[in-house]
């Protein structure tokens, strides 16, 4: 890969001036300022900030091209930088050919031990949505921080500055700090005593959830602000334009749904128990997946035909619509590209280039009119506000996917109101989980400093035109 130029005309704002400055003064700090606030930019120049010469990235495998874009635009240093997907890009870093090495938390879980055993120093690591290592049970977690998770023997141990980067670092449960203060060395406490410490367990037959203790409260509080910088929109004087979250309730065929349900009858009070109170991994199982995707394929048909309107009413007005599923999603992009509507797909079937050449149309080309993503694909990462309007053909069970979501249209470079709607199969359980699902999300973008509002339940064939 070529070298980098040195972008000499990209002012950054003064709370990152601020951000970087906390970076590059650290050994181990972390990043955890609100989605839209620019923390990628941040670490590069703090890269710069300590002169980097021998750096990783760690980064979700679909952002990987995104953030050598981003070097390219943010960094003031001429760095080369290799894409690191295969163990010939990994050598190539190795042997010194490269300054910085990005690459997936999956293959830096496979290089690890090579790093560490190398014993060669490195001027820093960085994790993006560092989420990726809060599970002490996981094995990258264990490979990239350590057995104990405080860098000692894991591929961590001989950077310089290690810098933790999440708009999320809480995703599911406040226990997931755990390993960030391990990793900054804030604690020395087996996870056991932690828990102890600062929480009471809220146990259930679907999984267990930890509630801070009120006693200890302040305490786990100091004990986190002090090895992190954390900053809202609020914080830093942004004010983004309005938004808001709808249901939009739709008819389809519920016939698959309500004889799977017959098999398991306590199912549908047991998923929005486990949405509610904790315990998510009860949601991996085979029929809940099953539950899933019916859902998601019976909502595309009514969904498509309601979109199709939407877009006559509106002029064409661009919108993005997330989703799970792919055969939900094809069923939709096909419909529309039938009738002549530009759109496009981003999904895990597509390359990394293709995922970034149509993020870039959808963004550019005023033609294109409609995205259709998958969230864990185009859900992370990427700038949609082209558009103002979103739709969560099917919603992630946890609300920080969802305003992950949310925020690739409501974010810095948004002028206009946005709104969500979270399409609901009528007459089903969906109708619940996704009543819940939007209160959940709509807390966590009030905690940012991104209130959203709600308004009633919209009935079918009223669509949201202003």
């Amino acid at each position: 890969m070529a070298q980098i130029q040195p972008s000499k005309f990209q002012p950054i704002y003064p709370y990152q001036s601020d951000g970087v400055a906390f970076l590059a003064g650290r050994e181990r700090a972390g990043l955890h300022d609100a989605m839209g606030l620019g923390k990628t930019a941040q670490v590069i120049r703090a890269a710069d900030m300590i002169k980097a010469q021998r750096g990783i990235m760690i980064v979700p495998a679909k952002l990987r091209r995104n953030t050598v874009h981003q070097f390219h635009k943010w960094a003031t240093r001429g760095y080369r930088i290799t894409e690191g997907r295969s163990v010939h890009d990994f050598i190539a870093w190795q042997r010194g050919r490269y300054h910085i090495l990005v690459t997936s938390y999956e293959q830096a879980t496979k290089w690890a031990k090579s790093i560490y055993m190398s014993g060669e120093p490195i001027d820093f690591v960085a994790m993006d949505e560092a989420h990726y290592v809060k599970n002490s049970e996981a094995a990258r977690t264990k490979a990239i921080l350590g057995p104990e998770f405080d860098g000692s023997g894991g591929l961590v141990n001989f950077a310089e500055h290690i810098w933790h980067v999440s708009g999320t670092p809480m995703a599911n449960d406040p226990l997931d700090i755990y390993t960030f203060l391990k990793l900054c060395r804030a604690t020395t406490l087996p996870q056991g005593t932690f828990i102890k410490k600062y929480f009471y367990s809220d146990l259930s037959q679907y999984g267990s959830r930890q509630t801070v203790k009120p006693e200890a409260q302040a305490d786990l509080t100091n004990l986190i602000n002090d090895h992190r910088v954390q900053r809202t929109l609020a914080d830093v004087g942004f004010q983004l334009p309005s938004i808001r979250l709808d249901p939009i309730i739709v008819d389809g065929d519920t016939k698959a749904i309500t004889d799977l349900l017959r098999q398991y009858p306590t199912l549908s009070h047991a998923i929005v128990h486990a949405i509610n109170h904790g315990g998510l991994s009860f949601l991996e199982a085979q029929h809940i997946m099953t539950l899933r995707r019916l859902l998601g394929e019976a909502k595309a048909a009514p969904y498509a035909h309601m979109l199709l309107d939407d877009l006559r009413i509106t002029g064409n007005e661009k919108h993005v619509v997330m989703g799970i599923h792919v055969d939900a999603l094809v069923f939709i992009y096909n419909f529309l590209r039938k009738r002549n509507i530009s759109c496009v797909l981003v999904n895990g079937t597509v390359s990394d280039r293709q995922a970034d050449r149509s993020i870039r149309q959808f963004q550019e080309d005023p033609t294109c009119t409609v995205f259709l993503g998958n969230i864990k694909s185009a859900g992370l990462g990427s700038d949609l506000f082209a558009s103002r309007r979103l739709d969560m053909l099917e919603s992630d069970w946890t609300p920080a996917g969802n305003a992950q979501a949310v925020k690739r249209i409501h974010r810095i470079g948004q002028m206009l109101p946005c709104f969500v709607r979270f399409v609901t199969l009528a007459n089903t359980f969906d109708e619940k989980v996704n009543d819940l699902i939007i209160q959940k999300t709509r807390s966590i973008a009030d905690i940012e400093g991104s209130p959203m509002l709600s308004h009633p339940v919209l009935t079918p064939g009223l669509n949201l035109v202003t």
